[in-house]
C-alpha cells in the first residue's frame, strides 16, 4: 500500500477542536480531596479513660502507642526499683497493644525510651532483644528525664508501628 497516508486533522477542523477541548477541560478539573483519615482510639485498660489518655491511636496503617510503663491492669506500679522488671512489664503492655491491632514488634519502626536512670537502663538494655530481632531494630532514642508520672516508675516506652 504505497502512498497511504492516515488522515491528520487540519487546523480549524472539528476533530482538532474536540481534542483541544478535551485537553483543556482536563486542566480545569479540580483534584479530588483525599479520603478522610479516620482516627481510632484504643484503650488497653479501663483506667486510661478516667485518666484522660489513650494507650494507642491508629490513623490509616500507622499505630501510635503512648508511653507504656510498668503498670498492671489497675494502673499500679509493677516491679518497684527494678529496671529490668519494669522494662519487661512495659514491653508486655506494648506487646498486648500491638497484638490487639494484629501486629508484633516486627512492625515497630520508632521507639523512644524515657528513663529516670540511664545507667540502669544501659545495664538492662539487652532485654530489648527478647522483643526485637537484633538485625531489624527500630529507630530508637533514649532520653533521661528528671521524673515520670509517678516517682516509682523508672522507664516509659513509646513506639510507632506500621501495621500489616
Amino acid at each position: 500500500m504505497t502512498g497511504f497516508r492516515p488522515a491528520v486533522p487540519r487546523p480549524g477542523t472539528p476533530a482538532l477542536a474536540l481534542a483541544l477541548g478535551l485537553l483543556l477541560g482536563a486542566c480545569d478539573r479540580q483534584p479530588q480531596p483525599p479520603a478522610p483519615r479516620i482516627k481510632q482510639v484504643f484503650h488497653l485498660n479501663e483506667y486510661e479513660k478516667d485518666f484522660g489518655y489513650a494507650q494507642a491511636v491508629q490513623i490509616d496503617k500507622t499505630l501510635y502507642v503512648s508511653g507504656s510503663m510498668a503498670a498492671d491492669a489497675n494502673g499500679r506500679l509493677v516491679a518497684p526499683g527494678d529496671m529490668a522488671g519494669q522494662m519487661r512489664a512495659a514491653y508486655g503492655n506494648i506487646q498486648r497493644t500491638l497484638a490487639a491491632h494484629g501486629a508484633t514488634f516486627e512492625e515497630v519502626v520508632k521507639e523512644t525510651i524515657y528513663t529516670t536512670d540511664m545507667d540502669a537502663l544501659l545495664k538492662a538494655s539487652d532485654l530489648r532483644f527478647e522483643y526485637y530481632d537484633k538485625e531489624r531494630l527500630p529507630a530508637t532514642a533514649w532520653v533521661q528525664v528528671q521524673r515520670l508520672i509517678d516517682p516509682g516508675f523508672l522507664v516509659e516506652i513509646e513506639v510507632i508501628a506500621e501495621l500489616p
